[in-house]
């Protein structure tokens, strides 16, 4: 799922106002010139991967728009103890830098979040060795200045998966 809008802040009447919505909507709902304005470009994706049958590569091809991740280990072949890569992209070239916070399932009943960091090398790549079986969140987000829309200036991407990763 990709969510794609804008949002902004400024200040009327000396209080802080905010709006979210489509550029469709931005000029007739934001006050032009408003003291303050900020607007910024938002694009999100949020994953799940799921097989039936057979694993394949045709569904897993970059759409270049937002941080992807393109798997270089496919998403069905994760296990326990084993090293995965992955490649991150952002709008189709590899995103350097990017920081990756990767949490098992199940942190309610844990006194500890035990999260993975990892961080994207220069060739937008990072890899992760599963310290056990069971459900994986993996979250990034990546702010720049790198806005497509005319109405922004700033722009914020968001990823978010959910992995499964099998026993031995």
């Amino acid at each position: 799922m990709v969510n794609a809008g804008l949002s902004a802040s400024w200040q009327e009447d000396g209080k802080p106002k905010r709006w979210r919505g489509d550029a469709a909507a931005f000029e007739a709902e934001v006050p032009k010139g408003a003291p303050g304005l900020t607007v910024t470009q938002s694009v999100s994706r949020i994953e799940t991967f799921v097989t039936n049958g057979s694993p394949t590569t045709d569904n897993l091809r970059p759409g270049n728009q937002g941080l992807e991740l393109v798997p270089v280990t496919h998403p069905n072949d994760l296990f326990a103890g084993e090293e995965a890569r992955f490649r991150v992209l952002a709008d189709g070239e590899p995103a350097a830098g990017v920081e990756f916070e990767i949490t098992r399932g199940g942190t309610r009943y844990r006194n500890a979040q035990e999260e993975i960091l990892a961080t994207t090398d220069a060739n937008g790549e990072f890899t992760v060795t599963w310290p056990e079986a069971g459900m994986y969140w993996l979250e990034a987000n990546l702010r720049d200045d790198r806005a497509t829309l005319p109405q922004a200036n700033a722009r914020r991407l968001g990823y978010v998966a959910t992995l499964e990763v099998l026993p031995q």
